[in-house]
């Protein structure tokens, strides 16, 4: 069984991995309705690692561990964010492989929320979890519509 300090860590490297995955795959595609998605789900990555860590900061669940320094070491850590495999998908450049690949991370990300949310007593980091699923089913939804988008004519594709 995970305990709340195993799943918020793994919170925080689903954050952080999504940001590096998002900012690769902005840089590499040649689709510039993609980039600027890639782009957007990136900094709203980093938006929920940094809030989720200022919200922890002062909660019980948050206190036997240093989480602003933990998360600064994931960001700067010398292991690789991205597996092998996924930096191979992002740069072979097919689109769809990329988007389906997205949407799982953001799958795994809510679903590691909906677990800590379970696990979590204080109230205030219970809600933020559970806007935390919801943000990240939001960001699953408009990636799995460009990816539908992606088979319509340009002139009928929809907005992102």
């Amino acid at each position: 069984m995970e305990t709340v300090t195993d799943l918020i860590k793994q919170a925080l490297r689903n954050e952080v991995h999504a940001s590096a995955f998002f900012a690769k795959a902005a840089e590499m595609t040649k689709d510039d309705e993609s980039r600027m998605l890639f782009l957007e789900l990136g900094g709203m990555e980093d938006n929920h690692a940094d809030t989720f860590v200022a919200k922890l900061k002062d909660s019980t669940c948050g206190q036997d561990m240093d989480l602003p320094t933990y998360l600064k070491d994931l960001e700067r850590s010398s292991e690789p964010v991205m597996s092998a495999q996924e930096l191979a998908t992002i740069e072979n450049g097919d689109a769809r492989t990329v988007l389906r690949l997205a949407i799982d991370l953001e799958t795994k990300a809510g679903q590691t929320y909906a677990k800590l949310a379970d696990e979590i007593v204080d109230m205030e980091v219970k809600a933020y979890c559970l806007d935390l699923v919801r943000q990240e089913n939001v960001h699953a939804a408009a990636l799995t519509k460009h990816l539908r988008s992606l088979d319509m004519d340009e002139e009928d594709r929809p907005g992102l």
